[in-house]
């Protein structure tokens, strides 16, 4: 008959066994059962001897097979409070008891291609960049902290390393050192230095004759195991990209050419001076075109426009003599297109009669002012009170062209004539001529070139200019009387005195512009 076995369960609280019979262990007879006592906890026959050798309150394990799967200790660290922030519990993925599986990849893989090797890296992290080294093949140690790729293309070594935009000269040095690369090659790496832009088009060169690829480190490796599987590119290094820049070049040199195209014909149409003229002359239609091209930087562009425009219609006033280039119509912004000129032509016909002035005189002299033919005379003066029509006589010649004008309080500044540099004529209105002034006037009223004053640039050489002038008072009224001689001696002057409006001498009959002084000088010319 079997012995009777007992489970010990644990140890109560007054000292005695707790057990529970196995009914597994019970045959169908049973015989000569015995008390169990004692303190010690464990498995042992009944009626038979204790084993021996067991330390005191030790369980023992004989007399069954021990588990065959594994049975995991209680954690006596386990709570049910909240996980904590900086603890990261993975969720269980078995399943409950069943075999886990990852679920399938449903990202596309240019999605993932895209997200691995980006076109261009974000603001605060790092770029690639490449360099070209001619010289003996790197040899890096074997424990080396740098990492970079490099490919041998035959008489050549194509490096690519990543870096912060700040850091790359220094990270490139420390390829040089660690590479043991030839130190008197470091001014041509460096000239050779240059961002990596798409590096699938890159890659594409890299590998274009399967050549030897070098991963030095682990951080690129990503990119030279993508350089396994790129396809490669025909081309060699001469043409790197040559073709591709060309057109693009070529594209972007055609859509900038059509930008300007557009301002300078508009510029060109409203025959503008300054970006005022220009924005006043602007259409609704005209300013949606140029934000559409340009953006924000029309302004830029105009202003540039402008100034090539200035610049072409002064070059063509300083080489045309002044009968010729009156007879063009070169003011439209402010031409009135009038259809009939007789009644200004007359009245300006009266002007000089009733001043007293030869108009074959008065004609003659702006002429050879106007053409610079006289050797020390550049000056052409109308003298009078005001409202005689000195300004308006000189307005009419001055809109046709490119002209400066000058500070009346000359002596207080040393800048005074800065404004008629890039200009065709001096316009000036009650010049201010005293003996710190002087020796300036007669170099620009004699027609001889000096250095005038700019701000904040160094002095420029002023060339000779016409210069017309009015004014109210005798043109030397502050200068010595030596001086006044020299100063006169260069002007051709010319008096008005009729004052407008008056019995003899009415308003004009119309709104004037050049248009009809051109016409009064072409009738004097026939």
């Amino acid at each position: 008959m079997a012995p009777l076995r007992l489970r010990s369960n644990g140890v109560g609280v007054n000292g005695r066994i707790d057990a529970s019979i196995n009914s597994d262990s019970i045959g169908a007879e049973s015989e000569g059962s015995h008390a169990v006592e004692g303190t010690r906890g464990g498995e042992f026959p009944i009626g038979g001897e204790e084993p021996e050798n067991l330390p005191p309150n030790s369980p023992t394990f004989g007399g069954y097979n021990p588990f065959n799967h594994h049975v995991p200790s209680p954690d006596i660290f386990e709570d049910n409070n909240a996980q904590d922030e900086w603890r990261n519990d993975y969720p269980d993925y078995s399943g409950g008891g069943q075999p886990w599986s990852p679920q399938a990849d449903t990202q596309p893989i240019h999605d993932a291609r895209r997200e691995l090797f980006p076109d261009s890296p974000t603001e605060g992290e790092g770029q690639l960049f490449t360099f070209i080294y001619r010289g003996q093949t790197p040899q890096f140690d074997r424990h080396t902290k740098v990492n970079c790729i490099y490919v041998d293309h035959e008489d050549h070594y194509h490096f690519v390393f990543e870096s912060s935009n700040h850091n790359k000269s220094r990270t490139m040095q420390r390829i040089i050192q660690a590479g043991h690369l030839d130190v008197h090659q470091n001014i041509p790496i460096l000239s050779t230095l240059q961002p990596v832009i798409n590096w699938d088009r890159f890659a594409a060169y890299l590998v274009r004759a399967n050549s030897l690829t070098v991963c030095i480190g682990q951080k690129l490796l990503h990119y030279a195991t993508n350089l396994k599987v790129i396809p490669r590119e025909q081309r060699d290094c001469a043409t790197l990209l040559r073709n591709d820049r060309a057109t693009k070049t070529k594209f972007d040199n055609l859509k900038r050419k059509r930008r300007i195209d557009l301002m300078s014909e508009l510029v060109e149409q409203s025959d503008t001076r300054t970006l005022n003229e220009l924005k006043n002359a602007l259409t609704y239609e005209d300013r949606k075109n140029l934000y559409a091209e340009h953006g924000q930087q029309w302004k830029e562009a105009a202003e540039l426009c402008i100034e090539a425009y200035c610049e072409k219609l002064r070059r063509e006033q300083e080489s045309a003599l002044f009968q010729h280039y009156i007879h063009h119509n070169n003011h439209t912004r402010i031409c009135q297109h009038p259809r009939d000129l007789t009644r200004g032509l007359i009245w300006l016909d009266n002007l000089l009669t009733q001043n007293n002035i030869k108009k074959d005189d008065f004609l003659g002299d702006l002429t050879k002012v106007m053409n610079k033919t006289e050797t020390r005379r550049n000056a052409f003066v109308i003298e009078g009170p005001t409202t005689t029509g000195k300004s308006l006589m000189l307005k009419l010649i001055c809109d046709n062209y490119i002209y400066g004008t000058v500070q009346r309080s000359g002596d207080h500044s040393q800048f005074f004539l800065m404004n008629l540099i890039n200009k065709s004529i001096a316009l000036m209105e009650e010049p201010r001529i005293t003996s710190l002034t002087v020796n300036d006037f007669k170099e620009l009223l004699g027609g001889t070139p000096f250095d005038i004053h700019v701000k904040h640039q160094k002095d420029e050489r002023l060339p000779r200019i016409p210069v017309l002038i009015s004014t109210n008072n005798d043109l030397t009224f502050y200068c010595l009387s030596e001086d006044a001689k020299t100063i006169k001696a260069r002007c051709f002057t010319y008096k008005f005195y009729v004052p407008i409006p008056s019995p003899e001498l009415p308003l004009p009959p119309c709104t004037m512009c050049p248009c009809y002084f051109s016409a009064w000088y072409k009738n004097w010319l026939n």
